[in-house]
């Protein structure tokens, strides 16, 4: 059932609205009941709240317009950076949508020190291509071409350059509900530019990055970007069980040969080929823990890049290390007569650096269950979690693993597609998930990829949390920003 906006709420968002109107202009601030609809929830429909009203700035001035009104009136504050591709992004009944989407200017592309400059509602779209004609790239997820860059890579992307490149900022300007502008890294200095994250003072980019919009509002960013090298090639090797594919994977990145690299569930990667349009193969329906004869249980993406001579020798080490590992590497003629559209995806992803939109998402809202831990414990998480998540019968059960920052630690991904009418089996599904993070981080050191409002595991960290929930008192007292987010308490007081 829509809640109800009392009395007291809709004078103070009608005193808002008007003086926003007043203040950035009249088409920025809207409150048209088809428009309020449409952002009362994310794209996975976890969540139904509709605000009360929606604005759309076009500068840096009118953030420090909105928040400074929605801070003296106290009035809820949920950010998007265009809303294509949030989860939980969703806004507190009665409060205020901020929607970074006209703020879409590429400002700087420095291809001396490897940043560019871009507003919040720069789409990936947008930037792959300004930078393809300068002959360099960023990293890119397997989220769609109208996704943000600032917006997924405050959110520790996994994607293209994650196995050596962890962090994706550079810096970021952001405005805090006062009003209060600030810079980070180096180019808090004036005139001095982008070059460098960590300046003589601590880095409070940090602080923005994984806040999930609690801590400000990101107007802009400097995001890290690299030349398009000579050769770029995507290998494939297939191996028969996952640990020894983590193993390969360890021992290929130890030796700088991948830029990127991912291991890919046999159920996942045979379903890129599927048209999700009728019913998949019955076999993807089986029990997941085996492999059908012929098909490896996993398969391995290897990005190589530099030049020519370089990759032609780092495939020839791939073949050598797979061999070590039972597995073996892939021609590509092997590659594109077994798997074309598999293989056809990768090089768009990988090579040509361009966003590839996966067919699985036809398929509907994936419940996923995302950790991070060591490469040891990855290895018996995944045959515990592979069961756990059969076990509530819906297939196919999907996966991927891939390293981050040198393979310190592993991220592991797991989801499926449940009928979204069956609400009893969404709500055993959430339950199983919440336990599944309690049990995981007892069990295999594992911590979630990120925060979920649905289960925040904020409370297990102590010390860490009593500073941080000082740290947004002191920033945001009124705690206007994402509360819906539900990392702190409503009322910080």
């Amino acid at each position: 059932m829509e809640k109800t906006i009392k009395p007291k709420g809709r004078y103070r968002i009608a005193v808002v609205r008007n003086a926003l109107r007043q203040a950035i202009g009249s088409g920025k601030a809207k409150d048209d009941e088809h428009i309020l609809v449409s952002y009362a929830t994310d794209y996975r429909r976890t969540f139904y709240a509709k605000p009360g009203l929606v604005v759309l700035p076009e500068s840096r001035e009118d953030v420090q317009e909105i928040l400074k009104a929605a801070n003296k009136h106290k009035i809820p504050v949920t950010v998007q950076a265009r809303g294509n591709h949030s989860q939980f992004s969703i806004p507190c009944e009665g409060g205020i949508v901020l929607d970074c989407r006209r703020m879409n200017r590429i400002i700087e592309i420095n291809t001396d020190s490897g940043y560019a400059v871009v507003e919040t509602g720069v789409t990936f779209d947008d930037l792959t291509a300004a930078l393809k004609e300068k002959g360099f790239r960023c990293h890119v997820p397997t989220a769609p071409g109208g996704a943000t860059p600032v917006g997924n890579y405050l959110l520790k992307p996994a994607g293209s350059l994650a196995t050596r490149h962890l962090d994706c900022i550079q810096d970021v300007e952001v405005v805090i509900p006062d009003g209060t502008v600030f810079t980070t890294g180096s180019a808090a200095f004036p005139g001095v530019g982008s070059h460098l994250r960590y300046a003589p003072f601590p880095d409070l980019a940090g602080l923005i990055t994984m806040a999930y919009g609690t801590m400000g509002v990101v107007t802009k960013a400097a995001l890290k970007i690299y030349p398009v090298n000579e050769c770029s090639r995507v290998a494939l090797v297939e191996i028969d069980n996952f640990p020894s594919a983590v193993d390969f994977v360890k021992d290929i990145t130890n030796h700088n040969i991948p830029e990127h690299s991912i291991i890919w569930f046999h159920q996942l990667h045979r379903l890129f080929g599927c048209d999700v349009n009728k019913p998949l193969p019955p076999e993807l329906h089986e029990d997941p823990k085996k492999a059908p004869p012929g098909v490896a249980y996993s398969l391995v993406c290897v990005m190589l890049s530099g030049y020519t001579e370089t990759v032609d020798a780092h495939l020839k080490v791939l073949q050598k290390v797979a061999q070590r590992y039972g597995g073996r590497l892939l021609s590509d003629e092997e590659a594109k007569g077994k798997m074309p559209v598999t293989k056809a995806g990768f090089d768009e992803l990988y090579t040509n650096y361009h966003q590839v939109e996966p067919n699985f998402f036809g398929l509907g809202a994936s419940p996923m269950w995302i950790t991070m831990s060591a490469p040891k414990d990855v290895k018996e998480l995944e045959k515990w979690a592979l069961d756990k998540v059969y076990q509530l019968g819906v297939t196919p059960v999907l996966y991927y693993c891939q390293p981050f920052d040198y393979g310190r630690s592993m991220m592991f991904r797991i989801f499926f597609f449940p009928d979204p009418r069956d609400k009893a089996k969404l709500s055993e599904i959430s339950r199983t998930f919440g336990s599944m993070f309690e049990e995981a981080m007892k069990r295999y050191r594992a911590i979630p990829m990120r925060h979920s409002p649905l289960g925040s595991q904020f409370n297990k960290t102590g010390g860490y949390a009593e500073v941080l929930t000082r740290i947004k008192k002191a920033i945001d007292p009124n705690n206007i920003l994402n509360r819906n987010m539900k990392i702190f308490a409503e009322d910080l007081s």
